[in-house]
């Protein structure tokens, strides 16, 4: 599906075969020499070919467009390296690309199961989305432009340009300044249009679906606060439309930040209800969790109980640093009890 949301931007529905969330929106804007796509979808036959063909209808090709990714989710950056043209520029952020680099470290995740409680015959099988997008994506050229840190000596090249906060992109009418909101990932971007007041959140601000944050193994972060920081720097923008990563352009853009954060806010409060003088670890509260799956938690698929369990982490460091809970490390696992 292809929909004109303003005046030379226009939002491609993109199919994600197999996943929960069903569409990805991929946008193009249009340019007076070059156009710029914001976001891909995944590196899969379906998403390859409903892309193309809107290319097509839109007048435009990969060899006419750059690319701009909110953020390295599968679904978002999946199709961006095999899509862009000799001559294309791809848009992103540092701190998201470094942690590519750490991808396929070795027992990393069998560390991180067993100590939070994670069964470890499950591991595996919970590293599906992992594995198939480290098959399907071509990372290593991505991997070899950031030899350094993710600050701001991240060096450049003609494929891959690193966004910082504040930087401009402009396009065709358009000028937009680049703005960081960690917390669904490490380096997420949003645009911001002033003049237009015209929000592309990604995943940020999501109208229906509460974007996820999660705790990864070896994550020093502490991804929620990030996050909840996140929504209050984007808070008193003035916008009109936002363009999401997933369903429609909306427009209840304060009112829907609100609500997010009242979310993570009883989110918390429950998941500490759980806890008690014995001590919990984070697959034992991440079972008793009222996730959004019509589903019995024992029925989970795999892939699935691992992001509850890194959204229940990111959680539980929130409440830690807060001086809300405390932790120790028992047997081998670490439990958590309130402070």
């Amino acid at each position: 599906m292809i929909e004109e949301v303003m005046p030379g931007i226009y939002r491609i529905e993109v199919p994600l075969p197999d996943e929960t969330l069903k569409t990805v929106n991929s946008y193009l804007l249009k340019g007076k020499e070059r156009d710029l796509l914001v976001d891909t979808g995944m590196n899969k036959k379906e998403c390859w070919e409903a892309l193309l063909s809107a290319l097509r209808e839109l007048g435009t090709s990969p060899e006419k467009i750059d690319i701009f990714i909110t953020h390295i989710h599968h679904d978002h950056f999946g199709l961006a390296m095999p899509l862009a043209s000799k001559e294309a520029t791809i848009y992103l952020n540092a701190r998201d690309a470094e942690f590519l680099k750490d991808l396929r470290v070795p027992g990393k995740e069998l560390v991180y199961a067993r100590l939070n409680g994670f069964p470890v015959d499950e591991v595996q099988k919970a590293m599906w989305q992992r594995d198939e997008f480290i098959k399907t994506t071509s990372l290593e050229e991505l991997k070899k432009a950031l030899p350094g840190s993710a600050g701001d000596d991240v060096p450049q090249s003609k494929r891959f340009h690193f966004l910082r906060d504040r930087d401009i992109l402009n396009i065709g009418e358009y000028s937009f300044e680049c703005l960081m909101t960690p917390g669904h990932s490490s380096g997420h971007l949003c645009l911001y249009e002033a003049r237009h007041k015209i929000l592309f959140s990604g995943d940020h601000i999501l109208e229906d679906i509460t974007p996820a944050v999660f705790l990864w193994p070896g994550d020093k972060r502490n991804p929620l606060k990030e996050y909840l920081n996140s929504l209050d720097r984007v808070m008193e923008l003035e916008v009109e439309a936002v363009l999401p990563g997933h369903r429609k352009v909306f427009q209840d853009y304060r009112e829907r930040i609100s609500e997010l954060k009242e979310h993570h806010y009883y989110r918390k409060e429950e998941m500490a209800s759980f806890l008690d003088a014995n001590g919990k670890n984070a697959y034992q509260i991440a079972s008793k969790a009222s996730w959004n799956i019509p589903l019995p938690w024992e029925q989970f698929p795999p892939h699935l109980k691992w992001m509850a369990l890194a959204e229940t982490l990111a959680h539980l460091k929130y409440m830690e640093e807060n001086k809300q809970v405390k932790s120790e490390l028992r047997d081998g696992v670490m439990v958590y009890y309130r402070s």
